[in-house]
């Protein structure tokens, strides 16, 4: 049981959690990816689903094993009959709720947004949820922008996640090469053009003063920007 005082971890943005939420809890339990829809019917299916591919994938190892003696046993981890309650538990704690929330997993691990701190107690206590972590929204600046101690450039874009082909990949880098006198090429990006990987990343940015940049860069590859906010003084 925690501490009814609990102690977030300020996450200083320029907005709340998807807009909307104050507080966020985060932590770990097995197999909580077969809450994206909060069902139970939902979550036995996926449960069997996944039961039965493990025990297709244990009996492929098996086999290989038994023609190739030197490669490494592997085995998916069990889904125990506890496991599987306590993802209903934790169902039935949110299908009870009368406060908004935001359920949002990744394998097994998950985050739970609100504005409501009783939730956040109460998920607090539940023993079968570990590796927890406490965080809070601190807006401290306009929506879309990023505050610098010394910002030098007007605004900073943002590329998408794409696969370039060698001939999209030598004329973006040459773009970019040759804006490096009016902008700043993000320290990911410029490192990104010396390399032989042809995927960008959503996180390569470059900071700019114009905005007709982007749209030079459009003609060059259209759709590469995913946004672009605004850079302000500290």
């Amino acid at each position: 049981m925690i501490n009814s005082n609990l102690k977030f971890k300020s996450i200083v943005k320029d907005r709340l959690f998807y807009d909307q939420y104050h507080y966020c809890i985060g932590f770990h339990l097995d197999e909580v990816s077969c809450l994206r829809e909060l069902n139970h019917q939902y979550i036995d299916v996926i449960i069997d689903r996944r039961r039965q591919w493990r025990e297709i994938s244990l009996q492929r190892w098996t086999n290989a094993v038994q023609s190739n003696k030197n490669i490494v046993t592997r085995r998916a981890k069990e889904i125990t009959d506890e496991n599987v309650a306590n993802l209903h538990a934790l169902t039935d704690v949110l299908l009870r709720s009368r406060v908004d929330f935001k359920l949002v997993t990744s394998v097994s691990s998950a985050w739970i947004y609100t504005n409501n701190i009783k939730l956040i107690k109460q998920l607090g206590e539940i023993d079968f949820l570990i590796c927890k972590t406490y965080t809070e929204a601190v807006v401290d600046r306009p929506k879309n922008t990023i505050k610098l101690k010394y910002p030098n450039h007007k605004y900073r874009s943002y590329l998408k996640c794409v696969k370039l082909t060698d001939e999209e990949k030598t004329h973006l880098c040459n773009f970019f090469a040759n804006q490096q006198r009016h902008a700043r090429i993000g320290p990911a990006l410029l490192k990104w053009m010396s390399e032989r990987y042809h995927r960008t990343q959503d996180y390569f940015f470059i900071d700019h003063d114009e905005e007709n940049w982007l749209v030079m860069l459009s003609l060059i590859k259209p759709g590469m920007i995913r946004k672009t906010v605004e850079l302000i003084a500290a």
